[in-house]
This record gives structure tokens, sequence and C-alpha cells, in this order.
């Protein structure tokens, strides 16, 4: 169980990367054109890198537990929870889940494409 403390940290931390989020897809936008979706590439791509930055720091450098909760579930949470799928893809790749890890690819991506498609559909 997390104190008070770390909860808040954890909310703060989140809406941190929730704003940085905002700016680099409205940088991008602004670069590179509407066309495709290069600020939600660009952050799930940063926020990949920086997820394995953080894990590492926590694996040799021993960052607490609140830090890392503070770090990968706050702030990169709010930043793109694909860095948590793409780290969870690799996970099971590197214990030799092959399967495992195919099956959490595809559906996640293809369940979550038709849940959108879903969501939209109940709305029209």
């Amino acid at each position: 169980m997390h104190s008070f403390s770390v909860i808040l940290l954890v909310a703060l931390a989140g809406a941190v990367g929730t704003l940085l989020r905002m700016g680099l897809t409205t940088l991008a936008v602004r670069l590179c054109g509407g066309d495709f979706p290069w600020g939600t590439l660009t952050v799930n791509l940063l926020g990949s890198f920086a997820f394995g930055l953080v894990f590492g720091l926590v694996r040799s450098r021993g960052l607490t537990a609140a830090q890392e909760v503070v770090l990968l579930v706050g702030f990169l949470g709010g930043f793109s929870t694909y860095s948590s799928f793409a780290f969870q893809s690799l996970e099971l790749l590197s214990m030799g889940r092959m399967t495992a890890a195919l099956a959490y690819v595809v559906v996640t991506n293809a369940v979550g494409i038709a849940a959108v498609w879903a969501g939209l559909r109940l709305t029209s």
C-alpha cells in the first residue's frame, strides 16, 4: 500500500506527463502537419525510450519503489501508456514466451481498434 504522499506525487507526475504529451503533440503537428499522427508516434517512441531508461535506472541505481511508481506509473503513464505496452511485450519476449507476446500485441491492437469502432458506433 502506498502512502498518501506517494499517491499525490503519482497524480502530480501524471499531470506533468499529460501536459508534456499535449505540448509535444501540438509541436509535432505544427512541425510536421496533421496528415499523419506524428504527435502520437513521437510521444509513444519517446515514452518507450524513457520507460526503458527509467526501468534500467531502477535496476542499476536502485531507485526506491516510490520513485519507480511516481516515474513509471505517474509521469510516463500520463505521458504515454504505450510505453508500458511496449515494455510488457518485450518482457514476454525476453522470457521466451513468444506466443504470449504475439497474442498480447495482436489482441491489444486488434481489439483496441474494434473497441474504438464499437464506441463510435454506439454514439452515432
